[in-house]
């Protein structure tokens, strides 16, 4: 079997599971068993078979066995687990994967346990600590340097260690606590662990390295806490189906769920995930809107604008207007406004200019991409020096939590790649803004004192969104960022995520970003937890109407509606459904109501003389229409229903002097068809002939055209129009048009 064929195995194999067809499962297995020819497998088989065979036995013959639940729940653990480790087997050998290339890689060095690395680690710091005693000199510098180079050697050997694992025993998981309870072992070692585990769990499901990682979510330390949560939060998706067989799991996490802070990190990590969906839109709207015109300004920019005036010293404030206004009169203002204001809401603004500065040595290494900024990293020794020049950048980059730690090695590379003149006039700008960020800072944080947890959330989801997008080998990896927005219905976390402030917030972000589906579905688990949300309701409807469940969002509307009566946005709702529903005399009542509470509201007219023209009330229809027209006689939007419904009412006279009016007035082909029916009932054959032509034309095809004049024959024929002559005007119409 080739990878493809294993994978389409192991989909099909854990589909069958996942609908408690055991038997197709094991057979599926003992397909690819019998290829693979390992006694291991072959035998975990036989005995998983044997014992499905004795329960089904048990079950036929009646017999009562307290313990069934649970047998039979181990017996669908125990498949999926032979299923991944069948497929492990055949793809160790075959596949090209990164995962499998690691594993075959590991297999032919001398193994290291993780508390190997802890002792290596922790001698690297103490010699560290005896070169800070140095002179400061160039033997120094060199040490130092390579110092810092085992060590970045060691923690990315032990990510690859961690990544390519097998399964844990236990005491693999007490040497995992050890190392991230260590107080001697750096945090960002600790956060590299907690990376290596994310993705060795998504390659293999492994409980007890999913406990492990949930006892890191309640580490002391926010960083490794915030870290552990965000890493567990696409594990819950990746493996939704799967939790109810665990109960050890459950109660962990039921145990956590009584935590505020697990509470609300979670929900912090849900809505970045949410969140970081937003980023592919903004990339585009980036790169196809925003760049574009600001490089087809570039000319004007260069004749109206001095650089050095540009770049220099003068505040914003007191530049030249004319230059700002280039940049209203091309819309770029608003374009960057927008930009402004996605990134003060947390959207990922930056991945678009930094997914292009990826291609330095450093991101060859995987491990690399998880890496916590650093600015003691060997590769920015040069960069980072006494040198005062480079002192506003360093500050930038520290200070800035709205970048996240890929993209501040990006950056860095980036400036040292700078010519030196370059270097000192980013320095200089940088060295301000970099207080007045701080400041900004801390003002945000004494107003949200949650502020770091977010930053530290968004900044490690972003990096896993650089690396699932942008790393080499991304397809060798399932894209965290591609599964479902399904956390409402994760049913492990619901004891949290169905808290109503919770899930209000969920369902706000889902809306927000027009993930309607999902939106929709939160809106109503809310509903049902609080039936008097006049406001959620109203939110069901518009998600059901925009998503063509035209009944479903009439319910809806019509449910707010008992709670809040009197809302206009609701009325108007509940009157548009019953339109496109083709219930014109349920609509009226309701733009009755909406008249009572804005009688001089023309769109409400407008509406109600629509419903008595598809209730054939012609004339009840024109008071309404000419109502508009008094109350607003600049509404050229009224002529066109007057000189409509004037020809249904056979009031040929009007409909020739409004539709006069129209066709004075930006008339399309419509316009030209319809005054052209009029004139054919008053049998004016030659303006007959001149309307059809001008429509056809402005049409652009004739056949359109016969399209459109077939549709109303229907109202041509009730006006007394005569159809049988109306092939023979076509043609004359063709043959003078040609």
């Amino acid at each position: 079997m080739n990878q493809t064929e294993i994978i389409t195995f192991l989909k099909k194999t854990n589909a069958f599971i996942e609908k408690k067809e055991l038997k197709s499962a094991l057979d599926s297995i003992a397909s690819l068993a019998d290829k693979l020819q390992n006694w291991i497998i072959t035998d975990k088989l036989n005995e998983l078979k044997n014992n499905y065979k004795y329960m089904l036995h048990y079950l036929i013959e009646g017999i009562n066995d307290p313990e069934q639940d649970k047998i039979y729940k181990k017996l669908i653990r125990d498949t999926y687990k032979l299923t991944s480790d069948a497929a492990e087997v055949a793809l160790t050998d075959q596949s090209s994967a990164y995962f499998f290339e690691k594993i075959r890689i590991n297999a032919m060095r001398a193994p290291m346990s993780l508390d190997d690395y802890s002792d290596l680690i922790k001698k690297n710091i103490d010699d560290k600590a005896l070169l800070s005693l140095f002179e400061t000199g160039e033997e120094k510098t060199n040490r130092s340097k390579k110092n810092a180079q085992e060590h970045e050697r060691l923690s990315s050997d032990m990510f690859y260690t961690i990544f390519s694992a097998p399964r844990a025993n236990n005491d693999i998981i007490e040497e995992y606590n050890r190392f991230i309870n260590d107080e001697n072992i750096p945090v960002n070692d600790k956060s590299m662990l907690v990376s290596a585990v994310m993705l060795n769990i998504m390659q293999r499901f492994d409980l007890k390295k999913i406990l492990f990682l949930l006892n890191c979510c309640a580490h002391s330390n926010m960083h490794i806490s915030m870290r552990s949560i965000s890493a567990l939060t696409p594990i819950l998706q990746y493996y939704k189906k799967r939790w109810h067989l665990y109960p050890e799991f459950n109660s962990r996490l039921k145990l956590l769920s009584d935590e505020g802070f697990f509470r609300r990190r979670l929900l912090i990590a849900i809505i970045q995930f949410i969140q970081s969906r937003e980023t592919e839109k903004i990339t585009k709207k980036l790169t196809e809107e925003i760049l574009p015109e600001m490089m087809k300004l570039s000319p004007i920019i260069g004749k109206k604008i001095r650089m050095d005036e540009w770049m220099g010293e003068t505040s914003m404030d007191e530049k030249n207007p004319e230059w700002q206004k280039i940049l209203d009169d091309a819309g770029i203002t608003d374009k960057l406004q927008e930009f402004s204001n996605l990134q003060m809401q947390g959207a990922d603004v930056f991945h678009s200019t930094f997914s292009n500065l990826k291609s330095y040595p450093f991101f060859n290494e995987m491990s690399n991409w998880f890496l916590p900024f650093n600015l003691n990293h060997s590769q920015l020794q040069g960069f980072v020096t006494d040198n005062a020049e480079n002192n506003g950048i360093i500050k930038s980059i520290t200070n800035a939590t709205f970048i996240c730690n890929s993209d501040k090695y990006s950056f860095c590379f980036s400036i040292m790649m700078m010519p030196e003149e370059y270097r000192k006039m980013m320095s200089s700008q940088l060295g301000a803004e970099s207080e007045e960020l701080k400041n900004m800072s801390d003002e945000e944080f004494a107003i949200n004192p949650y502020q770091e947890e977010e930053a530290v959330c968004k900044q490690y989801v972003q990096d896993l969104y650089r690396f699932f997008k942008v790393f080499p080998r991304k397809n060798d990896f399932v894209d965290i960022f591609s599964f479902p927005l399904n956390f409402h219905k994760i049913d492990a976390i619901s004891s949290i995520v169905s808290m109503p402030k919770n899930l209000e917030k969920i369902a706000l972000y889902y809306f927000e970003k027009n993930h309607l589906p999902e939106a929709l579905g939160a809106y109503e688990m809310l509903a049902k937890i609080d039936t008097s949300n006049s406001e959620v309701w109203q939110k069901i409807g518009y998600c059901k109407q925009q998503l063509v469940d035209l009944n479903g969002a009439l319910e809806a509307y019509l449910h707010a509606d008992l709670i809040d009566s009197n809302n206009t946005w609701v009325l108007r709702r509940i009157a548009q459904c019953y339109r496109l529903l083709k219930q014109p005399e349920d609509a009226l009542q309701y733009y009755r109501r909406l008249e009572k509470l804005h009688p001089e509201d023309l769109n409400v007219q407008l509406n109600i003389g629509h419903c008595f023209l598809e209730l054939k009330q012609y004339e009840e229809a024109l008071k309404n229409y000419f109502k508009v027209e008094w109350i607003d006689d600049t509404n050229t939007r009224v002529w066109r229903s007057i000189a409509w419904c004037s020809f249904l009412a056979h009031n040929f006279d009007v409909a020739q002097r409004y539709y006069a009016k129209i066709l004075n007035n930006k008339p399309n082909a419509h316009d030209y068809l319809n005054a052209g029916h009029v004139e054919l009932c008053l049998k004016n054959m030659k303006d007959v002939m001149n309307y059809y032509s001008e429509s056809i034309q402005m049409m652009d095809n004739i056949d359109t055209f016969k399209v459109s004049l077939r549709e109303d024959f229907k109202e041509l024929k009730q006006a007394g129009a005569d159809l049988s002559i109306i092939p023979a005007l076509i043609d004359k119409i063709e043959y003078d048009l040609n």
